[in-house]
C-alpha cells in the first residue's frame, strides 16, 4: 500500500525522492548529481541536506556520498511510488501524454490526501485486474477523446433502448445530450422561426433541461438557451454525438 503525503514540505520530499531515484540508477549520490537532476546550485542542496540530516532522514559527510538513513529509505520509497502511481494514472488510464503525465506527478503529488491517493490507488487496482480486460466504459472513454463525440453504445443511454444509429428527433433526446442538427421537417412558419433562433443545418446544441411532462425543453445553441415546447423540437431532426 502506497503511503499518504509525508510530513515533511514538497521541497523536501523533492529532493528526498531524488536521492531514491538517483541511487537506482547509479549507486552513489553525489551533490553535483543531485544538484542536476533537480537543476539547482550546490550550494541550495547542500543546505537542504542539512534539513534532512536533522530529520535523521539522509547522511552526509562534507565533500562525501549521500546516504539515506533506514527512516530516508522508507519514505523515500513511499514517495516514489506515489509518483508511479500517479503519473500511471494520468498516462495509463486517462491517456495523458507521458511527459506531461510525468510532471503533472511531479506538481500534485505534494498535496494529495491519504484518502484520495489510496482511491487513486485502488482504481488502478481495478482496472488492472478486471478480467475482461480493459472496462468498456473507459474504451468508451478513449474513443470520446480521440474523435471528440461519443460512440454508439453511449449514444444509446441518450435514447433510450430504441437507438439503432439513426437521425432522431430532437425531442427524444434526454439531459446532457449533444447533436448536430440534419433538417427542420416543418414547411411553413415554424421552420422559419426555428430557422430565425438559430436551428439551422449542421449547427451543434445541447440538451439544458427537460420539464417532467417532456414540455417545454432547454436547448443551449451558439451560446444561447432557447426554449422550445415538444411539438416544435419533434420537428427538428438531429444526429447524437
Amino acid at each position: 500500500m502506497v503511503k499518504g503525503v509525508l510530513a515533511i514540505s514538497p521541497s523536501l520530499e523533492d529532493y528526498l525522492e531524488s536521492i531514491f531515484v538517483i541511487k537506482q540508477k547509479k549507486q552513489i549520490v553525489r551533490v553535483k548529481d543531485l544538484a542536476k537532476h533537480l537543476k539547482v546550485k550546490a550550494p541550495s542542496v547542500v543546505e537542504v541536506l542539512k534539513k534532512l540530516e536533522e530529520k535523521n532522514l539522509v547522511v552526509h559527510e562534507h565533500y562525501g556520498y549521500i546516504e539515506l538513513t533506514q527512516e530516508g529509505i522508507s519514505k523515500a520509497k513511499a514517495l516514489y511510488e506515489r509518483h508511479l502511481m500517479l503519473k500511471k494514472f494520468l498516462h495509463q488510464i486517462l491517456g495523458i501524454d507521458e511527459k506531461i503525465a510525468e510532471e503533472d506527478a511531479c506538481r500534485i503529488e505534494h498535496y494529495l490526501s491519504k484518502e484520495t491517493l489510496e482511491r487513486i490507488v485502488k482504481f488502478i487496482n481495478f482496472i488492472e485486474t478486471c478480467p475482461q480486460g480493459v472496462p468498456e466504459w473507459l474504451n468508451n472513454f478513449y474513443y470520446f477523446v480521440q474523435y471528440k463525440r461519443r460512440p454508439p453504445e453511449c449514444k444509446a443511454k441518450f435514447l433510450g433502448e430504441n437507438y439503432q444509429n439513426k437521425p432522431v428527433k430532437l425531442s427524444d433526446l434526454k439531459v446532457g445530450a449533444k447533436a448536430k442538427i440534419l433538417k427542420i421537417t416543418d414547411t411553413g412558419v415554424l421552420k422559419s422561426k426555428l430557422l430565425g433562433l438559430g436551428f439551422v443545418k449542421g449547427e451543434i446544441l445541447k440538451i439544458e433541461k427537460v420539464a417532467p411532462l417532456g414540455s417545454p425543453i432547454d436547448v443551449l445553441i451558439k451560446n444561447a438557451h432557447i426554449s422550445l415546447r415538444k411539438e416544435e423540437a419533434e420537428k427538428i431532426i438531429v444526429e447524437v454525438l
